[in-house]
Parts: C-alpha cells; structure tokens; sequence
C-alpha cells in the first residue's frame, strides 16, 4: 500500500505524509494547549505551515514542540497516539 506509514514518531510521521505527497488535509493532529477545554486543541493538516526539527511551525506562527502531540490520524486511521506515564 503507498500510503502506509512506516515512522512511530510525530515528526517522521508528518514528514513521511508531506514526502510520499500524499493528501495532508487529511491529516489530524492532537495537542496538548492550556486554557483550552481538557487542554487540547485539535488542528489539520492545512494549518501546518513548517515540520521542524523540535516542533511544528503553524501559519499562525504558533510553534507547536512534538513532545505535545497527543495524537496524529490520517484519514481517521491513529498514526500515532501518546502513551501515557
């Protein structure tokens, strides 16, 4: 299958669904955001404007750390999905 995703890791996963061009506005990210409700906010694909070595640059420049994604789908299938401690 093209489209299967091999990383386990936030940043190789989006960088493996820019770099295969597959359709990134179909992809869901999860992460943690104080203040909002249950501190998470939800974003697509489109809202991403840069994949960094330390976090996700958004086109509202928000930058984003990996470390607070909780969870990634593509085509709402979980690509990546946080353990807890």
């Amino acid at each position: 299958m093209e489209d299967e995703i091999k990383s386990g890791y936030p940043r190789n996963i989006l960088n493996e669904i820019k770099w295969k061009n597959l359709d990134f506005d179909e992809c869901i990210v999860e992460y943690i955001h104080r203040g909002m409700p249950e501190d998470k906010k939800v974003i697509s694909g489109v809202d991403i404007k840069d994949i960094g070595r330390s976090f996700i640059t958004l086109y509202s420049d928000t930058m984003i750390p990996y470390h607070r994604i909780l969870r990634i789908k593509y085509k709402g299938n979980i690509l990546y999905l946080k353990k807890r401690a």
